[in-house]
């Protein structure tokens, strides 16, 4: 069965898109594809998260906004016209393909573990049976609505995916490590799977980029490389940048958690320092804290003897080195006194192996469109009726079977998920 997978990120910088092949537990990337975001359309996809902050996530209210909704229509034209422009270019056939997995735009994200006694949602927002409409391929959409609906978490949706690709490859020990503008682990054993949200990872260098350096990211490190790593940036950002609204840290958090970017603030008293050390330290501070979060592997669970990464953010060859240098037990920049016993823990669990590390790309599977694949993967469970979340990973009561079919030719109407605030459109 071949199923593309479609995934636009948080940094609203391009859609990447996979078409992949699944076939008696084999899975085989057939060909890969991405467009880059235009400045008007980034900027009209930050207005709708201007939009949503301002009305409080509220869909009934927002859907009277014909901003909103024309906002939807206008990304959702964006990705059907990207991908004809795909299949014209790889002689793709539209009737080769059995269906999209297209995971929309998360615009806010409130799960169980930030809503207390409130009630959670999250908001994906897309226009999918127009997608299949103007594709002619049925699309399957609205991944995280019915993880939320059993109690979990909604996120991340990656683990199950990196279980399917353990198994694939042979792996029994193996950890997954995303590096987007979240940052997100999932732990494979033979017999476990275990995942989480670690925090911000790309969300401060870029945006920092954007502040200091009017570039949407710091390619190969370049802006970085000018600063050195402050142990008082760090506690900054490890005390301050990932509060929930009760002033709780993310950071440490047990597992099950998932996050959101929204929340995510630069901290208070960065400018008494120099712009290139605040950048630096930022980059630190996501790996920095990666590692940490290694801390929450259970007692009865071993600890990773690989290290496959995928993400934008270990393209930066700063973080992927600090990375290397945490989890290698190499002369660390900086260590928060609090931390060093955390981290002597986590080095005493590893039994002096030192880990394989390495972007996943080294096993045979592309980094670059691993969670467009995710995506692929999680359609390609709902069409056939298998779940795609685990108590392990979201803290759902049941494992979900996640997903809503758009027919193309069909009449359902959806701009976002279901689980969103005040119910569906209808």
């Amino acid at each position: 069965m071949q199923i593309i997978g479609i995934m636009t990120g948080n940094s609203l910088d391009a859609a990447d898109f996979v078409l992949t092949e699944f076939e008696n537990g084999h899975i085989r990337d057939l060909a890969f594809y991405s467009k880059a975001y235009p400045l008007e359309l980034s900027e009209k996809m930050r207005s709708l998260r201007a939009l949503v902050q301002a009305h409080q996530s509220d869909v009934n209210a927002l859907a009277q906004i014909r901003a909103f909704t024309e906002g939807i229509d206008d990304y959702t034209r964006f990705v059907a016209e990207s991908l004809k422009e795909w299949f014209k270019a790889s002689k793709i056939k539209a009737k080769d393909v059995a269906a999209i997995g297209f995971h929309g735009q998360t615009l806010d994200h409130f799960p169980p573990s930030m809503a207390g006694h409130h009630k959670p949602y999250t908001l994906q927002v897309g226009n999918p049976q127009l997608l299949a409409d103007l594709t002619g391929i049925n699309v399957v959409f609205d991944f995280r609505s019915d993880d939320i609906f059993a109690g979990g978490e909604g996120a991340p949706l990656a683990p199950l995916h990196n279980k399917h690709l353990a198994e694939a490859l042979g792996l029994d020990r193996a950890a997954f490590c995303n590096a987007g503008n979240t940052g997100n682990i999932a732990l494979i054993t033979s017999n476990q799977v275990l995942g989480w949200d670690v925090g911000p990872f790309n969300h401060f260098p870029d945006m920092l980029c954007r502040l200091y350096f009017q570039k949407t990211m710091d390619v190969d490190g370049a802006f970085g490389r000018d600063g050195k790593v402050s142990e008082d940036i760090l506690r900054l950002f490890y005390m301050q940048s990932a509060l929930d609204s009760k002033g709780h840290n993310f950071l440490e958090k047990m597992p099950p958690k998932s996050s959101d970017s929204n929340w995510y603030q630069l901290p208070k008293g960065l400018d008494a320092f120099a712009k290139a050390d605040v950048l630096r330290t930022a980059e630190y501070f996501s790996v920095y804290n990666f590692a940490l979060s290694l801390r929450f592997v259970p007692k009865d669970m071993s600890m990773p003897l690989q290290f496959l990464l995928f993400g934008g953010g270990w393209r930066n060859p700063l973080c992927l080195s600090d990375f290397k240098e945490i989890m290698q037990k190499r002369e660390l920049k900086a260590v928060l006194q609090e931390h060093e016993i955390l981290f002597e823990k986590i080095w005493e669990r590893c039994l002096g192996v030192i880990p394989q590390i390495e972007m996943s790309d080294v096993f045979g599977i592309s980094s670059q469109y691993m969670e467009a694949r995710v995506i692929a993967d999680a359609a390609y469970c709902f069409l056939q009726k298998m779940p795609f979340t685990e108590p392990s990973v979201t803290g759902c009561l049941k494992p979900a079977l996640c997903g809503q079919l758009f027919q193309k030719g069909g009449q359902k109407i959806a701009l976002w998920s279901r689980a969103a605030k005040s119910g569906e459109l209808s």
